[in-house]
């Protein structure tokens, strides 16, 4: 995982976690998260290293994540647990790109994942568990 993957990843745990205790949505939060992808298409990326479509997808799965508990819908347990799952999904990517391009049997797999992980995000954000405390608008 390089280094401005692991530092999305700890961002973002680490949002979740100041969310679930009432704070508010950092000003800036949601730019922040959107540079990291972005900066994983840059112009200095061969093109076929590129995945934009998976990129924009992790990018909404997570944004979906902090949404589900700032509104209070997702507990902190279920908002790590899609994390981690999130961040397996980015390893896995990275994984596909070691051999010079990920293959259209790899994006579909990546695409596939993501599917799963969307239809959990909805699972979870729609059981009726709520948090111990809601959190304040």
């Amino acid at each position: 995982m390089k280094l401005h993957q692991l530092i999305t990843v700890t961002a973002t745990f680490a949002l979740v976690t100041s969310l679930a205790r009432g704070n508010e949505l950092p000003k800036g939060a949601r730019a922040d998260i959107k540079a990291a992808v972005k900066e994983q298409n840059g112009p200095g990326v061969p093109p076929e290293l590129r995945t934009p479509r998976v990129d924009a997808r992790t990018e909404k799965m997570r944004l979906l994540i902090v949404q589900g508990i700032k509104e209070g819908t997702l507990t902190v347990g279920e908002a790590t647990s899609l994390e981690c799952e999130l961040a397996r999904i980015e390893r896995e990517e990275k994984t596909y790109k070691q051999n010079g391009r990920a293959g259209h049997r790899e994006r579909r797999d990546l695409k596939r994942d993501i599917n799963e992980l969307h239809e959990r995000i909805w699972k979870k954000t729609h059981n009726g568990v709520q948090p111990a405390q809601p959190l304040e608008k």
